[in-house]
């Protein structure tokens, strides 16, 4: 019987190392390996709205085109956002502005979300290295154009108003910024 002690010893630590249970190592260190971390995913388009039920209807196209969009303003990714100017209106508008007024005027932001007129004031100015995130809030198709109604959560200081007058239907969308 002395024997077969030891052998059974052995046998049952090999089968406690095969069925995962804990071995004579993890008993005397008092610890057993962690638990795998609980990750989840932070959704790519978070925060932005599309999701809502006000947006169903959104055709798939332009909606495709807001998250890329909402993903520019996450990264701060300024040469797209001034790249997504309609032609005429980039051909016209962009010379004879800063960038930062470009992008006001492109983006319909501030006080220009609410201004349809030739005449305003002093023009705002946009530093997407300011804006942590664009934020939809409605929509409405005017013809050829979809109006995008918005805001931009900056770091610091109160969300912007903003309305996007998204020329969708062009073999690549082009937003229609406002002609002052």
């Amino acid at each position: 019987m002395e024997k077969r002690f030891p052998f059974a010893i052995v046998i049952i630590l090999m089968i406690s190392a095969c069925a995962g249970l804990p071995g004579p190592e993890d008993q005397l260190a008092g610890t057993s390996p962690p638990p795998p971390e609980k990750t989840s995913p932070i959704p790519e388009d978070r925060g932005d709205r599309l999701e809502d039920p006000a947006f169903a209807g959104l055709p798939p196209e332009a909606r495709a085109y807001l998250k890329t969009l909402s993903r520019a303003f996450r990264t701060q990714n300024r040469p797209f956002l001034l790249a997504q100017g309609e032609g005429q209106f980039e051909q016209e508008v962009r010379p004879r502005y800063d960038e930062e007024t470009y992008l006001a005027l492109l983006y319909r932001t501030g006080p220009l979300s609410k201004v349809d007129a030739d005449t305003f004031g002093l023009l705002p100015r946009l530093s997407p290295q300011n804006i942590l995130r664009i934020e939809y809030s409605g929509w409405e198709e005017q013809g050829p154009l979809l109006e995008i109604q918005g805001r931009l959560i900056p770091a610091a200081g109160a969300p912007l108003p903003c309305r996007i007058m998204l020329v969708w239907r062009l073999r690549e969308p082009k937003i229609l910024g406002i002609f002052p």
